[in-house]
């Protein structure tokens, strides 16, 4: 009986679409193709979290299974490992991006909504009216930058491999799992980037 496994060789996060296109006999690309296309509308996403606690991992095969010794032989070559420490740099690199563009956007629609706020009391000539919508301006537009900041202090320190920035963009990565459909991706993606252990390396 044919079984679903999470794929171990050809994932780009968990395994699922390179096992369910392994499983359905089709390229894993069209099936992270349809996903990211479901995922602007917020459906896979609950399942793809539970897919990786349901499915199992892909069973190793002999040669992964064999001895010490014989696993020496199939460790990544010195050349292998610098491509892949360099591919890691450039995904800190772009998740740090990502941060920085993503939270001076938040700054951004802070400044609209203080300008259009306090620009709509003064439109009406009331200073009652002004001085409420002063105020709640600040509030919502203070709010935020509040909740901007962070991501550009995240940004930043990724972008020079500290230490505490691998920390603060994890957490942040987390909390943005519920805001679908893009906090949720970019939480998955700082997630997988921040966890794999030749990112981590990178923070030492």
């Amino acid at each position: 009986m044919k079984r679903l496994y999470r794929n171990r060789k050809n994932r780009m996060l968990a395994g699922i679409c390179g096992g369910l296109g392994e499983y359905l006999e089709i390229d894993p690309v069209v099936v992270r193709l349809i996903t990211v296309v479901l995922t602007i509308f917020g459906l896979p996403l609950l399942v793809y979290l539970i897919a990786i606690f349901i499915i199992p991992n892909e069973p190793l095969t002999g040669a992964e299974t064999a001895a010490p010794a014989e696993k020496k032989k199939l460790e990544l070559s010195p050349e292998e490992k610098e491509r892949e420490k360099a591919r890691m740099e450039e995904h800190v690199r772009i998740l740090g991006i990502l941060y920085i563009a993503l939270s001076a956007l938040g700054i951004i629609a802070a400044a609209i909504v203080f300008v259009i706020l306090v620009g709509s009391g003064i439109i009406t000539g009331n200073h009652e009216v002004i001085f409420i919508t002063r105020i709640v301006g600040i509030g919502v537009s203070g709010l935020l930058v509040l909740f901007s900041l962070p991501g550009i202090f995240a940004g930043l320190g990724l972008l020079k491999y500290e230490s505490w920035a691998r920390i603060l963009a994890l957490v942040l990565g987390f909390i943005n799992l519920i805001n679908i459909p893009f906090g949720t991706m970019l939480g998955v993606y700082s997630i997988w980037v921040l966890t794999n252990k030749e990112s981590q390396e990178l923070f030492r």
